[in-house]
């Protein structure tokens, strides 16, 4: 009898953890808006690079990857947010040189992305997504296809 009795409780909280992990979820066709900070320039040069908004970036990666979202323009009507913050760090004159010479010709520059996605009702990160790529748009659309398939279609929190 008090195997029941301790039962009934424990599957009372599973079933009603279930609950609350599914509503954390971005489900399909959610609206999310982007919200992000300008790519800070992480190198060495005295003159300081200007980068395209990353944001533009992500909403297109999220487009190509046919994540299922609505990118709304108007935080308002979203139901989560997409938060980013960036930073981009090319080789100076003198390493590109070097790379050319010494036979390497590998990518000369790096783009840091990270990522947050935000219930707005429960204020509650429901994913998040760091990447190392060697430009914006790789980062971009890497954070796109691990949110479509890890959290979205698995349905696993990050």
């Amino acid at each position: 009898m008090k195997l029941k009795m301790f039962s009934f409780p424990l599957v009372a909280v599973l079933l009603f953890s279930g609950v609350l992990s599914a509503q954390e979820r971005v489900q399909p066709n959610a609206k999310v808006f982007i919200e992000g900070s300008a790519t800070v320039d992480a190198s060495n040069a005295g003159d300081k690079a200007t980068y395209a908004d990353f944001t533009i970036a992500i909403a297109a990666a999220l487009m190509k990857k046919k994540v299922p979202v609505v990118v709304v323009t108007d935080p308002e009507q979203a139901e989560f947010v997409i938060q980013h913050t960036s930073s981009a760090k090319e080789d100076s004159t003198g390493t590109k040189i070097a790379k050319i010479a010494f036979g390497s010709f590998s990518g000369t520059s790096k783009f840091e992305g990270s990522f947050m996605v935000i219930s707005k009702e429960s204020t509650a990160v429901v994913y998040s997504y760091n990447v190392k790529k060697g430009d914006f748009q790789s980062a971009a659309e890497s954070f796109a296809e691990h949110f479509k398939d890890d959290h979205i279609k698995k349905g696993k929190s990050g």
